[in-house]
Parts: structure tokens; C-alpha cells; sequence
């Protein structure tokens, strides 16, 4: 039932009261009280109206006579026009104890006077009461009121949207023993002698050879793997476990029901009691653009309100932390699927025939569905074999593997981009994305399925492609068996292994060939392409790259200073300014002076900077400052454990600025 709403238009008529208010009253002087209040029963369109004027007292004490707030009581309704400090006015629906949006509210207002005080509790029929207690209370009942029947609004549409769901099937729980784990319990006999058991799966009295609990052991009637317990042992068995099922709601509808199964194995009890709970829905329907549209819904378990249905996704305490509740991922029911999907766009979506083979894994039904709809050739990938390709489209993020594939065309081969004589080859190999993303790259080898098998085989996944740039695939294969034996069981320098598996030796291997390439080496050399010890051979070239690189950084950096060698020399004040004749002799000033100068050759060698040493001309040969000079200005002057210039150093800095730096700019 709906409850009268106040008017706000006749509301606004009784916004500001026609009685002054007297600003010398005590009240006014207590500075804790942040609001007066003063209060007014009017009649407001038929309905008896309690009102509430709210003072800012700091402003009243000042001779302003509007309220901050006007807030209108009813029986049923509440409501406050508020004034901004431009003199407009807004509508709040907070209740009274939120109104200034400050903590305790209520605690920093005070009634204008007694009187005012009395006519509030008068209207809620509380003369017993005092303060604003009774409007608090009778706010928060209409708060109530009003979340109950919003709560009754989003029931009545959860039942209607579940409105139409058929039961769940009569065979589910006898099936859900196929899927549960199952036990033989048996009572003990004499070492050796055969034993009579109870098989759970099948409820049947078999014959075990050599019990003993905990054992693993195939059921002689089921012929299904269970564990062997000894009822003298066993105490109570509880397992919990997933089921999806899936039912038609309409041509273009299916509804995917998450079932949570416990089977509780008394202690003296050989078969469980069984318990099925569904604790999750998901609406799944095909859109109009083609894509997948859900809707998903929760039981809450709580009683109360129209439903305990809950539209969205459980809430869980951590996204880091295993909930059962909220795990969709669960075993398939596939006795009713050919009913539940026909006639929908999902009728010929392979999920039988995936569920088979990855048999007793479970699986999340939602992202298949999904890939079937955005997947053209999904169902064909399936029904060839390519079962792990399917479900990393389904299931590892399908849409960064669309350009892998071409599902314009019917033909596997078309359709996975490679050779006709390669599907059968990566149908046995069971390939996944990446297994055809790195076989989509060996298109132009004549090796290429020896190679897969071979890298497959050693765990080889990646440095491949960079090194067949100068080599067939079967020299590369044969090159590396060759190194294996000695290189995976040599020690290195410091103890453990620097080669520990094919792919380290392959990496080195790629590492080994760059460095020859930069070092200008001939590549169709056999002798370079096969050294007789690949540690020894990449070693060797990464020193003779350093050499080469250090020799380089080497003259670069005395060039820096062949340019500016007659410039930067200086003489004042028993101070000199010097110039480096190499890096080391970067590395002997920071070593000496306790500052990082030594790093900056690279810097000086790629023009990025100068470095100057300033000394005192009675001790050339000892470190006193060091200079950077960057962008033709003096970037920093720093001394021993980097300490800023002494005013002697920068007086004869700013000297040396002046006469040589700036002329020489």
C-alpha cells in the first residue's frame, strides 16, 4: 500500500515562520550549540504536519532571521528544504540525525524553548519523552517501511523472473553417486583372507582381496576406482561437490542451476544421507546483436521478505580466498541436455561431447555457452578433436586468440591457418593456443612436425625461431643433443648448474648467435654456427663484445675532451682546473672522494656531460672537487662524501664561469 507523500508545493508556503526570533536569549551564548530549533504544527494539505525550524545559531546571533533547514514531519512522511548560502534552497530526504551530514547531529541542536521542546513530543504522542528522541524513532520506522518495501518491489520482480522454471530433474540425486566419491567399507578380518565389502557407488556386496584402509581399489560389480575403508576406522565421511544443470525456458532462454551436493556418511551408517541444495541461478539468452546476455541470481538462505532469491553474483569475504558457496565450477548433468537446449541457440553446442572426454573434471557451463555463440567454428574445433584448443577459447580469454584462426571457412586446416597433412598431427598432439601459434610459425620448415615433437619433448617454449634464421631445424636439433650431455651435468663456477634443461641451452645457444652477428663473424661458418663447447664459445664472444664495446665507450670519451682540451684549462687563487685522460681516471676520483663519479663515463662518452677535476696547483695528483658540467652550465660541484663547494671553491667558480665557460659558449 502506498503511504501519501507530502506536497512539496505546499510545503514551500510554510518554509519560513511568521514569528521573530530573539537573538538575546541565553541560548545564543552557548557556543557548543551549533542549531536552534523551533517547532510549529500546521495543516498541509489535509494532513497534520509537524515542522521543524532549523537555525544556525552563529548566523541567528547575527540578526538572520531564515532557517537552514525546514523539515516537515507526517505521520508516514519526512521530508527537508534546505538554503545554500546563496539564498536558493534544495529538497534532502535525510532523515533528521544525518541532516548536516556531520556525526551526532542531533547532540549539537537545542530547542528554542520549552515549549518547543513540548509540542514536538505532544505530535508523537511521547509526553514522557524528551528531546528529539521521538522524532529520531519515528524516522527511522518510516525508513524501514520504505527499505521493506523496496525489498518487497525487488522480490516480487525476482519471482517473476523465476516464474516458469521447470523442478529439477528426478534422476539428479542418483546421478550425482557417479560423480561423488565412492567407498567400499568393510568390517576387518584375518591378515590375507578375502573380505566382503559395501560398494557405495553401486550399493552392492563385493568381494575384496587384501583390504586394507585407505587403499585405492576397483569395485568388482561397478568396476568404478574407490577407497577402501574399515568401518572400525572410518569415523564420519562428509564430501561436498558442484552440479550444473541445464533446463529450457524459452526459443531463445536456457537457465543454468548450480546444485550443491553433501553426502554425509554417518559413522555407523554405510550409506550417506544426501543433500541437494541449489544455491545459484544464471539466465543465459542469446541478444539481438548475437552475443550472450545473463542474468544472475543467489539464494541467500535467509527467511523473511517475499523471496530469499538475491539478483547478482554471492558475496564472498576475499576474492583471494576459496568460498564453496560461490563456486559456479561444478560436474555436468547431461541426461536432459538434448530436451533442454533443443530448439534454442544453443542446440548444438557440444557439451556432451566435451564433458566426455575431459571425464570426472569439472567445468563452468557459462564461458562455453558464450563461445559458442561468439565462436563461429567453435562446435567444429570440438567435434575434430581440438578439445584443449575449444576450451582455451572458452576459458583463457578466447578473444586475444581470434586472429589465430580464420572462421570464415569450413575446412580445419583453413580454419587453423596451417597444412592440410598438419591436422591430423596437431589433432594427436591435443594443441592448445600456444602450440599453434608456435606451429603457425614454422609453416615454411620441412621439419616442422619433428621439430613441434622435439620441442614439445625437451619443454623447449621459446628462442626457436631467432636462432633458425641461420640454420635448418634438424641441425638445430642435432647441435643441441649434441651439447646436452656435457653441458647439463658441468657445474658452474659458484656450485649448482647453468644449464639445467634443453631450453637454457637453446636460450644460450640464441644468446651466442646475436653476439656473433654484432660482432661481424661469418654466419654460414660452420666453425662459428658449432662450437665444440657452446659455454666456452659464448663466453669467449661476450668478452670479446665487451672489449669491443668498452674500446668504442674508450674513444668516445677522449673525443669529448679533444674538442674542449685547450678551453676549460684554468689557473686562480692557488686552484686549477684538470682534465680526465680516460675513465679510469673517473673511477680513481669517486674512489677517492666517496662520490659515484666513477659511473658517469658512459655519460661523457655519449655527450650527455663533461667531467672536470678541480685541484689545488700544490697537490695536483690528490682529489679536492670534482665539476659536472651539463648543457654548457655548471650542474653540480661536489667534494669528499659529496659536500657542497667550500666559498673558496665558489669564488674561484663563479671566476672561472665568467672567463672561461661563458667564452667558451
Amino acid at each position: 500500500m502506498m503511504m501519501p507523500r507530502l506536497d512539496k508545493k505546499e510545503c514551500r508556503k510554510f518554509a519560513i515562520p511568521g514569528v521573530s526570533i530573539d537573538a538575546r536569549q541565553g541560548i545564543f551564548c552557548a557556543k557548543q550549540i551549533a542549531y536552534i530549533v523551533r517547532t510549529a504544527v500546521k495543516n498541509i494539505n489535509r494532513s497534520r504536519t509537524l515542522v521543524l525550524y532549523i537555525y544556525d545559531r552563529a548566523r541567528a546571533a547575527c540578526g538572520d532571521a531564515v532557517p537552514a533547514w525546514t523539515v516537515y514531519q507526517t505521520k508516514d512522511d519526512y521530508i527537508a528544504l534546505a538554503r545554500r548560502e546563496n539564498g536558493s534552497t534544495r529538497w534532502q530526504t535525510a532523515a533528521f540525525d544525518r541532516l548536516g551530514g556531520e556525526y551526532n547531529f542531533p547532540s549539537r541542536c537545542a530547542f528554542y524553548t520549552a515549549g518547543d521542546e513540548k509540542r514536538l513530543c505532544r505530535f508523537f504522542h511521547a509526553e514522557d519523552a524528551s528531546g528529539f528522541a521521538s522524532l529520531i524513532a519515528a524516522q527511522e520506522k518510516i525508513q524501514e517501511r520504505r527499505r521493506k518495501a523496496r525489498a518487497d518491489r525487488r522480490d516480487r520482480q525476482t519471482l517473476q523472473r523465476m516464474a516458469g522454471i521447470p523442478p529439477l530433474p528426478r534422476g539428479l540425486e542418483r546421478w550425482t553417486r557417479s560423480v561423488m566419491p565412492a567407498y567400499i567399507f568393510y568390517s576387518r578380518r584375518g591378515q590375507g583372507q578375502t573380505t566382503f565389502g559395501f560398494c557405495t557407488s553401486c550399493c552392492h556386496e563385493v568381494t575384496i582381496d587384501n583390504a586394507r584402509h585407505n587403499a585405492k581399489a576397483v569395485c568388482s560389480h561397478c568396476g568404478r576406482e574407490v577407497t577402501v575403508k574399515s568401518r572400525g576406522k572410518r569415523g564420519r565421511i562428509y564430501n561436498r561437490d558442484t552440479a550444473q544443470v541445464v533446463q529450457r525456458l524459452s526459443s531463445g532462454e536456457v537457465v543454468v542451476r548450480i546444485v550443491k551436493v553433501h553426502y554425509d556418511y554417518g559413522k555407523d551408517y554405510d550409506l550417506p544421507t544426501v543433500s541437494l541444495i541449489e544455491n545459484a541461478r544464471q539466465f543465459v539468452k542469446c541478444g539481438e546483436d548475437g552475443g550472450i546476455r545473463t542474468e544472475y541470481f543467489y539464494d541467500s538462505y535467509r527467511d523473511g521478505g517475499l523471496t530469499s532469491w538475491k539478483r547478482g553474483s554471492r558475496p564472498r569475504f576475499s576474492q583471494w580466498q576459496y568460498s564453496f558457496e560461490c563456486d559456479t565450477c561444478g560436474h555436468v548433468y547431461l541426461r536432459n541436455l538434448p530436451g533442454a537446449l533443443q530448439g534454442t541457440p544453443f542446440q548444438y553446442a557440444p557439451i556432451s561431447q566435451f564433458c566426455r572426454h575431459f571425464a570426472g573434471e569439472q567445468m563452468q557451463l557459462l564461458p562455453f555457452l558464450r563461445a559458442h555463440l561468439e565462436h563461429p567454428r567453435f562446435e567444429h574445433l570440438v567435434k575434430t578433436g581440438f578439445y584443449t584448443l575449444a576450451s582455451d577459447l572458452a576459458y583463457h580469454v578466447g578473444y586475444a586468440y581470434k586472429d589465430m584462426l580464420d572462421e570464415t571457412h569450413n575446412r580445419t586446416h583453413r580454419i587453423l591457418r596451417i597444412a592440410a597433412e598438419d591436422v591430423a598431427f596437431l589433432c594427436e598432439l591435443d594443441a592448445g593456443m600456444g602450440t599453434l601459434k608456435t606451429f603457425q610459425g614454422y609453416a615454411a620448415l620441412k621439419d616442422r612436425q619433428r621439430l613441434m615433437r622435439w620441442q614439445m619433448g625437451n619443454k623447449v617454449e621459446r628462442d626457436i625461431m631467432p636462432v633458425l634464421k641461420h640454420m635448418t631445424a634438424h641441425k638445430l636439433m642435432r647441435y643441441a643433443e649434441q651439447q646436452q650431455p656435457a653441458l647439463c651435468t658441468r657445474q658452474a663456477k659458484h656450485g649448482g648448474q647453468r644449464y639445467r634443461d634443453m631450453q637454457a641451452i637453446v636460450s644460450e645457444y640464441r644468446d651466442y648467435l646475436d653476439m656473433c652477428v654484432r660482432l661481424g663473424y661469418d654466419m654460414g661458418n660452420s666453425f662459428v654456427l658449432y662450437p665444440r663447447d657452446l659455454q666456452k664459445a659464448h663466453d669467449r664472444a661476450a668478452r670479446k663484445l665487451k672489449m669491443k664495446a668498452d674500446m668504442q665507450m674508450r674513444r668516445d670519451f677522449k673525443a669529448a675532451y679533444r674538442s674542449i682540451s685547450q678551453q676549460m684549462d684554468f689557473e686562480a687563487d692557488g686552484m686549477r682546473i684538470m682534465l680526465p685522460s680516460g675513465p679510469e681516471d673517473l673511477a680513481a676520483e669517486g674512489n677517492a672522494l666517496h662520490h659515484c663519479v666513477g659511473g658517469y663515463a658512459d655519460r661523457v662518452a655519449k655527450g650527455e656531460c663533461i667531467i672536470l677535476f678541480l685541484r689545488r696547483c700544490d697537490e695536483l695528483t690528490k682529489p679536492f672537487f670534482t665539476i659536472e658540467i651539463r648543457g654548457g652550465a655548471v650542474a653540480q660541484v661536489r667534494g669528499m662524501k659529496n659536500c657542497p663547494a667550500t666559498p673558496e671553491v665558489e669564488r674561484f667558480m663563479g671566476l672561472w664561469e665568467r672567463q672561461v665557460l661563458q667564452a667558451a659558449a
